[in-house]
């Protein structure tokens, strides 16, 4: 009897260690940098796709193809809307008018305002509880200005990180050194999160904790399992234990998508 209390003594206490030591893994952060397609947005749809390269007058395929080959340049600024969407339409031997130009322009800045209203959610919620936001993305300057402006939810950001103002593209590391030396926060003290492998790998190598981004249930998921922070949990919220959590209690319009 005495080998048996023994046994479930033991049992007990190395449940008890193991379960201290999965808490003591779960970091703190102090920042959230959210990336903003296929994030906050939703992806671009075949339709929006399809309009646009009806203006073009290039078959759908191609035009996808053309159009993602040709981006690095305006993301990074190098070149506006106009000389962009002529190098596009300059492969098939087009050319386009002034209209044409404003149209594919509006056609592309829409296409990009869709929210992912999970995603969105969360933001608030992490605003709500104290963490600075910061928005970083591969964006050319006339959609990141179309976006600031239509997309009420980044008012709660403090910085909007936008390819074109910077001159590099994620995954160049100079665009991440650019937003920790703004951000003036340690990289071990920052949460990212990106639905791309090569960007969140770039974070990663500068010591930024780096998730990749996929749903919000599983990248909520993810994040709880490893950070003290707040997520999301099918239409609940489980809030940070953290020094920036005031309440706990969701903030109004939280208790559902």
């Amino acid at each position: 009897m005495h080998a048996y209390t023994c046994i479930i003594r033991f049992m007990h206490d190395t449940a008890k260690r193991s379960a201290i030591q999965g808490l003591s893994q779960v970091r703190s952060v102090r920042a959230v940098v959210f990336d903003y397609g296929n994030v906050l947005c939703l992806g671009q749809t075949v339709e929006d796709m399809k309009g646009m390269a009806l203006v073009c007058g290039i078959p759908h395929e191609r035009f996808s193809e053309l159009y993602w080959t040709l981006r690095p340049p305006y993301d990074r600024g190098d070149i506006d809307g106009p000389a962009y969407w002529t190098a596009v339409v300059g492969q098939q031997e087009l050319g386009l008018s002034r209209d044409q130009i404003a149209t594919l322009i509006k056609l592309d800045s829409e296409s990009i305002t869709r929210p992912n209203q999970g995603a969105v959610q969360w933001a608030k919620l992490l605003h709500h509880e104290g963490f600075p936001l910061t928005l970083l993305s591969n964006m050319p300057l006339e959609l990141s200005r179309h976006v600031t402006k239509s997309f009420p939810s980044l008012s709660t950001f403090e910085y909007l990180i936008y390819s074109c103002d910077y001159g590099s593209i994620k995954p160049d590391l100079s665009i991440y050194r650019d937003c920790l030396e703004l951000l003036k926060v340690a990289p071990q003290d920052i949460l990212y999160l990106d639905d791309r492998a090569e960007n969140v790998e770039a974070a990663a190598g500068l010591g930024i904790n780096s998730v990749l981004f996929d749903t919000v249930e599983k990248t909520a998921a993810r994040v709880e399992s490893r950070f003290d922070i707040p997520v999301p949990s099918y239409g609940r919220c489980r809030p940070s234990s953290s020094q920036h959590s005031s309440i706990n209690r969701c903030p109004d319009g939280m208790e559902s998508d």
